[in-house]
């Protein structure tokens, strides 16, 4: 079984890469939102420090990381839905530039940005909830409540596409379409992408074989320099895949078509329930 489930999860994976090779331009959106997510974040923790209030420091940073999550969430989200609707365009052949894609994300903004609100308020309440745990507990604590939000959220941005609901619905919608294909033992898809993998984990190495056993500084520098940039287009590249993966089976359980290409026994072998080890 468990071998079962980790082959269905490198063809699909594999499918899904050919899938999307068609059309490069989907891995741009990824690559602008992460920039643009970390200017923003430093902008905007950096610029709550300076609240002409009468706040203790603490609370400034605790609002500070607050807006900052919400606004990173906000943009992600918005290139995220973009890339997705990109996508369907070009699944329906009528490929569009990211302009139009943005521009038809546009009507979008409200439920994007409630989205965010919403997801930061899950976050800190989880963060809260780990802060009153040590040791164990506190990892026990961490890796349940991050679990419990994946599953909860897995296609709530899809939902959020493709019927215009806020996150409350959202959410609902997520839950509902695993429990009429699934039902309560769903515990996320298995999808190992070896290539990208190999991308993540030898930019790591590399990385860390250069800021260990480099002496010479200058390609010390180059050395982690280029595994970090390795490491980042692996992870640029599962972003990408996954979710328009993610897309995919949302739409095929909501009575959709598989696209040509992908295994619909594929599908059910990559569905991980709780209970199996895969």
């Amino acid at each position: 079984m468990a071998f079962t489930g980790l082959k269905a999860g490198w063809s699909l994976a594999k499918s899904v890469r050919a899938l999307v090779s068609g059309d490069r331009s989907l891995l741009i959106y990824p690559v602008i939102s992460g920039i643009i997510g970390v200017v923003l974040f430093g902008l905007t923790f950096l610029g709550s420090l300076f609240i002409p209030i009468d706040f203790p420091v603490h609370w400034k940073i605790i609002v500070g990381v607050a807006i900052s999550y919400v606004v990173t969430g906000f943009v992600s989200t918005y290139f995220l839905v973009a890339m997705l609707i990109s996508f369907k365009s070009y699944e329906a052949g009528d490929r569009i530039g990211m302009g139009e894609a943005l521009a038809r994300t546009r009507p979008y903004t409200v439920r994007i940005l409630e989205w965010a609100i919403f997801y930061t308020i899950l976050v800190m309440i989880l963060r809260a909830i780990e802060s009153r745990f040590r040791g164990i507990s506190q990892i026990v604590v961490a890796g349940v409540g991050s679990l419990g939000i994946t599953i909860a959220t897995f296609f709530a941005v899809p939902a959020i596409l493709e019927k215009k609901v806020g996150p409350i619905d959202a959410v609902k919608e997520s839950l509902g379409t695993i429990r009429r294909t699934v039902g309560p033992v769903f515990g996320g898809v298995v999808y190992i992408d070896l290539y990208t993998l190999i991308f993540t984990l030898g930019g790591m190495l590399l990385a860390l074989a250069g800021g260990i056993f480099m002496p010479n500084l200058v390609l010390k520098v180059i050395l982690i320099g280029t595994g970090v940039a390795i490491m980042v287009l692996g992870m640029v590249l599962n972003f990408t895949y996954f979710n328009i993966l993610k897309l995919l089976l949302y739409d095929y359980f909501n009575g959709e078509k598989l696209p040509e290409g992908i295994d619909e026994t594929l599908v059910q072998q990559a569905i991980k329930r709780r209970g199996n080890l895969l």
